[in-house]
């Protein structure tokens, strides 16, 4: 609700009661307690420009008709100098008012008066809310399901940013973990095929197969030759990585910069992984006691943690039962930290470290099942889940001939 909407709602609430009141003093109406009632805006706009139900609500106060009652108060009821021109009783019970022209006039002129600031509030009365959206995975391009997030993201941290909310847009940067050891991989072997040919390894199917891999090894081809083909494997995907990402990275800047879509902060996962802030969450659950270890790995205990949290949203443990909840890996076997222990990691420098009052995520709808322990596992460490909202866009779909087109950067 706007703020002058509300204002005007108040003062239709006041001249009705203060109509009611007149009426009572007049004999008109008996003596009654005025209680809550309702103002709206009808749907048919032929009954007026607001409406309201007070004189039904107070029926059985007054012990009188609803309409004879809707008659007193419009008779008693004092327009001048307000923003309506009429009112008059209708139908079973109700008070339906018009606005007047100088009502319309007067917002022009403040509109005039305030140009682009026309709206502008305090309600969020400065509140930190930290806005992450797109956070697409750096290791190839952008696509359409992206495209939907930054408008939805930037556009909601428009709208806070205008109501009164200290607002930080952010771009969180998937530089670690699974995802960019299979980016290595594949520019890694793209880029040996150019001096290798036939002798070169295949791309597995689980790798990035995508042109974009190609031109990035071509690129670095370019400026470095055959030189790291001697060298380590691990030396050469980190050189090749070091290289590709900053330019995927960049990629994105340009590409979101023509939608007008401008970050406060572009945040690396691997400051997470190369600082000490992933390990004293992990250290932090551990003390909670809501971590065991099983086969090698580290494991969270969601499903005590959701149990906790469901039962008190009034759920059945019968209810619980049914959803299939379990436990989740932390740390693999390998001694890799999982992507939802970084995503903890992340969410608790938001809130704790950062100090947001709120942090508002935008996922595409595919990331559903991670809503509800992404929020338990901030209650778990002491934060309240409830400063996490989540809102989930429906995925994009491409058509080629009534076919679905499936967008994926590993196929490309």
């Amino acid at each position: 609700m706007s703020v002058l909407v509300k204002q005007v709602e108040d003062k239709l609430c006041e001249l009705v009661r203060d109509a009611a009141k007149k009426a009572i003093a007049a004999g008109e109406l008996p003596e009654a307690e005025l209680t809550d009632f309702k103002v709206e805006i009808p749907a048919d706009r032929k009954n007026g420009d607001y409406s309201t139900n007070a004189a039904m609500a107070w029926a059985r106060a007054f012990r009188r008709a609803p309409a004879m009652i809707a008659a007193a108060i419009t008779k008693n009821i004092d327009l001048e100098g307000t923003a309506f021109s009429s009112c008059e009783a209708a139908g079973p019970g109700f008070i339906n008012f018009r606005l007047a022209d100088r009502f319309y006039s007067e917002i022009l002129m403040d509109i005039r008066k305030k140009g682009s600031d026309y709206g502008r509030s305090d309600f969020g009365k400065g509140e930190k809310v930290n806005i992450e959206f797109v956070s697409a995975n750096p290791t190839g391009p952008m696509h359409m399901g992206n495209a939907r997030g930054g408008a939805l993201g930037d556009c909601l941290a428009a709208v806070m940013d205008f109501a009164g909310y200290d607002v930080s847009r952010e771009f969180y940067i998937n530089d670690a973990g699974n995802q960019i050891d299979k980016f290595a991989l594949s520019l890694d072997i793209r880029y040996q095929q150019i001096y290798k040919g036939a002798d070169a390894p295949e791309l597995p199917e689980d790798s990035y197969h995508g042109e974009d891999i190609a031109v990035r090894a071509k690129e670095f081809a370019d400026v470095y030759g055959d030189k790291y083909i001697s060298e380590s494997e691990e030396v050469r995907r980190k050189a090749l990585v070091d290289f590709a990402l900053p330019k995927n990275i960049d990629s994105m800047h340009e590409i979101l910069s023509k939608y007008r879509i401008e970050y406060d902060t572009w945040f690396k996962e691997s400051t997470l992984h190369n600082g000490t802030e992933l390990r004293d969450t992990i250290e932090l659950l551990k003390e909670k006691g809501l971590t065991y270890e099983l086969d090698g790995a580290l494991w969270y205990k969601n499903i005590e943690v959701q149990t906790k949290r469901l039962l008190a949203q009034g759920k059945t443990q019968e209810e619980i039962d049914k959803l299939g909840l379990k436990d989740d890996v932390l740390i693999r076997q390998n001694g890799n930290p999982t992507y939802f222990a970084a995503d903890i990691a992340y969410h608790r420098n938001k809130l704790a470290v950062r100090k947001f009052d709120r942090a508002i995520d935008v996922w595409g709808a595919d990331h559903h099942g991670h809503v509800a322990r992404m929020k338990g596992a901030l209650d778990a460490i002491g934060l309240d889940g409830d400063k996490l909202d989540i809102i989930l866009m429906q995925l994009v779909r491409l058509t080629r001939n009534g076919e679905v087109v499936r967008m994926s950067k590993r196929t490309g």
